[in-house]
């Protein structure tokens, strides 16, 4: 199954890819409800893009206490009914990775689509530190998990207010 691949040492912090995401998803310019995160890590003097992992058992889909949310089987992606979504945050909570953060309006969590095979982040990157393939068959691997929580869960006004 494709998914977002990161090459950190190769990221420039330009944050293209937040920018990028934001676009696709909301036809404006931003960066506070991008679906990708780059995170400086000064200790080490990298900037680090991260993404949905993908869980083959995600962690964010058990945590849902109504049917919002679900795994598109083709996909692997996760597909949110923002019907049914509380914005009580469990996903969240439940990523084991931190990577899983919420729109500043409406409340409701942001998952990434892989913008149905075309990953506008990875389109816009430059420098080739984001990348669309199979990971088991890259040889760059994947991403790490982020140090620390570096999400947004609280609660803003919206949807969900």
């Amino acid at each position: 199954m494709k998914q977002i691949l990161v090459r950190e040492a190769l990221c420039s912090g330009c944050r293209a890819c937040e920018v990028a995401c934001v676009a696709r998803h909301e036809g404006r310019f931003g960066t506070a409800s991008a679906r990708i995160r780059v995170f400086k890590d000064e200790s080490a003097g990298l900037d680090r893009p991260r993404v949905c992992r993908l869980c083959f058992d995600a962690s964010c889909v058990s945590a849902c206490p109504t049917t919002a949310l679900a795994r598109h089987q083709s996909a692997g992606t996760i597909l949110l009914d923002s019907e049914q979504c509380l914005c009580c945050t469990a996903c969240a909570d439940a990523c084991s990775f931190g990577l899983l953060s919420v729109h500043p309006l409406s409340g409701l969590p942001l998952f990434c689509d892989l913008c149905d095979g075309d990953p506008a982040c990875v389109e816009r990157c430059v420098t080739g530190a984001l990348a669309y393939g199979d990971p088991d068959a890259e040889a760059s691997g994947g991403q790490t998990p982020p140090d620390g929580p570096d999400r947004q869960t609280s609660r803003p006004a919206g949807h969900c207010a």
